[in-house]
């Protein structure tokens, strides 16, 4: 799997990607010029991705997580809820910035 990367903007606008065939689909229906993108496969570049999704999306998540299982216990449903959220979160990081097979 890759990301797609817009090369005049810099940002990631979709990820999951199979081949040069599932990019160019992928970027035309993004709207994004075929000439503006890149398909990235390094590892070290999704491992940086992730990392900055984490911190952005589901540490807060962890946070919230480990505040439930202090307070309430490690099977209270509130913890429970939580470690669902937090797992869900870092599940669709993963799945957006596969690392390459």
């Amino acid at each position: 799997m890759a990301v797609l990367k817009q090369i005049s903007t810099q940002t990631i606008f979709a990820g999951g990607v199979k081949d040069a065939v599932h990019a160019e689909h992928v970027a035309k229906q993004a709207e994004v010029a075929a000439d503006d993108y890149e398909l990235i496969f390094d590892e070290q570049e999704i491992q940086a991705l992730r990392r900055t999704q984490y911190s952005q999306e589901s540490d807060y998540l962890f946070f919230d997580y480990m505040a439930a299982v202090t307070e309430f216990g490690e099977t209270s449903p509130e913890a429970v809820t939580a470690k669902d959220a937090w797992l869900a979160k870092r599940n669709a990081i993963k799945e957006t910035y596969a690392k390459p097979a």
